[in-house]
């Protein structure tokens, strides 16, 4: 797969390295956390909306920005669109998936913070709701050797805001949720990684969340993924 210099150039991670205690596991959220796919998708929806002639306005795409697919594939059947639900779910990942094969946008520190992760040997899984045809895409650009498991949509088909995903993934790794680190870009996330137990990490700091997820006493708010990064590979404790 092709892909810009830019998304493959890895900057060495310029923090402390880990030397006392860590979390067991790192559970890390794709959409929006690691790459962001938000454009992709609202684009996806608008093409989509737009080839079965009814309207679709630049100011929707913002509307809709970092939306679950279930809401997406709701909203494009209010706005007309006949089709299935499950055929407007396909339609929207293949589009999607046809992006990412041009290039991830990858966020700033993701695969810098992928590659510490994995030279401090923290065990990671890729907690994801997209598509094994997302996921395909995605996977070749991974660093290698970081994600020692991988739960996608097809392992839990409820999806978040249920933390059966995370608490799947913490078990891949051989480990309790309660002692990972989730990272999470959005409110429906954090509460979903939140609810399996995991010390959550919103990394999105415009992101608006529910008083009761933001109050959270296992809730971390961090500027972006260098953050996360000082937080667990500097952590004395846990």
């Amino acid at each position: 797969m092709d892909g810009s210099t830019a998304s493959r150039t890895v900057v060495p991670w310029d923090g402390p390295t880990l030397e006392q205690t860590r979390p067991d596991g790192v559970l890390v959220d794709l959409d929006g956390t690691l790459l962001d796919t938000a454009p992709l998708w609202s684009s996806a929806v608008g093409s989509l909306v737009r080839a079965h002639g009814l309207v679709w306005l630049p100011v929707d795409d913002e509307a809709v920005r970092g939306w679950p697919l279930p809401a997406l594939c709701a909203q494009v059947l209010a706005r007309g669109v006949a089709l299935p639900e499950g055929e407007v779910a396909t339609r929207l990942q293949v589009s999607v998936a046809t992006a990412l094969h041009r290039g991830l946008p990858w966020r700033p520190g993701a695969r810098s913070l992928l590659v510490a992760l994995r030279r401090a040997g923290v065990p990671c899984a890729l907690v994801a709701t997209a598509s094994s045809a997302v996921l395909d895409e995605v996977h070749d650009e991974i660093p290698a050797g970081v994600f020692t498991a991988v739960v996608g949509a097809g392992d839990e088909p409820g999806g978040l805001p249920s933390p059966a995903l995370h608490v799947r993934a913490a078990g891949r790794l051989g480990v309790a949720p309660a002692r990972c680190a989730a990272l999470e870009d959005s409110a429906v996330g954090c509460r979903a990684a939140l609810d399996s137990g995991a010390l959550t990490y919103a990394v999105d700091p415009t992101a608006t969340l529910p008083d009761d997820v933001a109050a959270h006493p296992r809730l971390r708010r961090v500027d972006g993924l260098s953050g996360v990064g000082h937080a667990l590979l500097a952590s004395s404790g846990w």
